[in-house]
């Protein structure tokens, strides 16, 4: 099951090791790795002391401010990721 704002394949990964999402880098500030699916384009912020959490693009760029550098530099196509809905 998908968790919400992400995808089957990367929400799975969590339990399976498969699909996992690409890693994008490391945020000492928020002590977390920002990861981006490449089939739903969903970015997931990987905590020291946290469970895995998918993230909006806002906040993937908060703890990594040269994010567009670093997807560029991958060179991956993500696609936009999915609406993730406040609540």
């Amino acid at each position: 099951m998908a968790r919400p704002g992400a995808c089957e394949i990367c929400s799975a990964f969590w339990v399976t090791g498969l699909g996992r999402a690409e890693t994008l880098g490391v945020s000492d500030e928020f002590m977390a790795e920002i990861r981006r699916c490449r089939h739903c384009g969903a970015y997931w912020e990987v905590g020291a002391f946290s469970h895995p959490k998918v993230i909006t693009r806002a906040q993937a760029t908060r703890e990594l401010p040269d994010l567009d550098r670093l997807e560029q530099g991958l060179g991956i196509a993500f696609p936009d990721p999915p609406t993730i809905e406040s609540g």
